[in-house]
Formats: C-alpha cells, sequence, structure tokens
C-alpha cells in the first residue's frame, strides 16, 4: 500500500528543471550538413596573456588550451598580466580581459580578432569574459576556438555551437590539418 503511495506521489511532483527558465530562440538543429567553417588562422603560436582583473588561473586556461592541443593547435606561454592596462592585445596573442562597455548582460562571453590586411592572418584576439563565466563549463574552450578563427557551428553538442546550453564536446571538423 505505502509503494502505490509513493508511485502516485511521484507521478505529481514538479520537476527540479524547467526548460522554461532557459529559453532558445532559434531553431534546435540535430543535424547540420556541411563542416565547421574557419575564415582565418594564426601562421605563428600565440601565446596567451591572462589579465589578473579576470581572476581567471592559469591553470584553467591551461585546461581550455588542452583541448584545443589535441586537436593539433599549438600554443607558445601563457601568462598572467597584473597591469592596469592589460586589456590591449599585442601582435601574436590571445588577451583574455574583462569586457569592455556595450557588453550584453546576456552574452556569456565575446572575442575580437584582429587580422592582417592583406594576408587574412590573425595576429592578435581579445577574449572578454567575466570571472564567473571562465568556469562554466566549456566557455572558455569556446571562446579559444573563436580566437583560433573558427565560427559558430549549430551542431547539437558541438563545442562551436552559439547556444551554451546546446553546446558540447564534439570537435567534428575542428582538427588543425
Amino acid at each position: 500500500m505505502v509503494w502505490l503511495l509513493l508511485v502516485m506521489l511521484s507521478c505529481i511532483t514538479k520537476h527540479d528543471f524547467s526548460y522554461k527558465l532557459y529559453p532558445i530562440d532559434k531553431k534546435m538543429e540535430v543535424f547540420v550538413i556541411g563542416q565547421p567553417q574557419k575564415n582565418y588562422s594564426w601562421t605563428i603560436e600565440p601565446n596567451v596573456r591572462i589579465c589578473n582583473s579576470t581572476e581567471i588561473s592559469v591553470f584553467r586556461v591551461n585546461q581550455a588550451l588542452r583541448y584545443w592541443e589535441k586537436l593539433g593547435y599549438k600554443f607558445g606561454s601563457v601568462y598572467t598580466d597584473s597591469s592596469p592596462l592589460c586589456m590591449n592585445a599585442r601582435f601574436g596573442e590571445i588577451v583574455i580581459t574583462l569586457p569592455e562597455a556595450g557588453f550584453g548582460s546576456g552574452q556569456i562571453a565575446s572575442t575580437k580578432i584582429y587580422t592582417h590586411v592583406k594576408t587574412n592572418d590573425i595576429v592578435k584576439a581579445k577574449i572578454f569574459m567575466l570571472p564567473k563565466n571562465a568556469r562554466k563549463e566549456r566557455v572558455l574552450e569556446h571562446e579559444i576556438g573563436h580566437a583560433l578563427g573558427w565560427r559558430h557551428y549549430n551542431q547539437k553538442f558541438h563545442m562551436m555551437h552559439s547556444n551554451w546550453f546546446l553546446g558540447g564536446y564534439d570537435s567534428k571538423g575542428l582538427s588543425n590539418n
């Protein structure tokens, strides 16, 4: 009798997780035709400079870089910069800094790449990220993907998916050939 009561109660219990909290404003694609697109590339191994104000550790950045190193990408040194002028990327580096004015409240992170006018090679990149978002799974890995020249690829569970909730660790088409 008690087990019957428990079964009935479990059927009417409200679930803790509600998908209404996380609206998806685009169609969800389960299958995407084609490969991820890479518009630009580095010709050198970029250094990674972390602005101290982001509170992102070298350990966390190295974790994110390992994802890309397994795919054949190479990076120079990774270091922290405590200078208050740390926000500007230098030639040959990816800088991780706090967001600038105009960063949307709904954004998790953003990346800006700078390319050579004639060759379209990436010469520097800036990743804008709040400290709380760097701790979220895959966010830093995804932004490093943009810093390497990759565009969004909306295959469900793919690293470069534009919607964090639908992304994952799938690396289809991202290897450095």
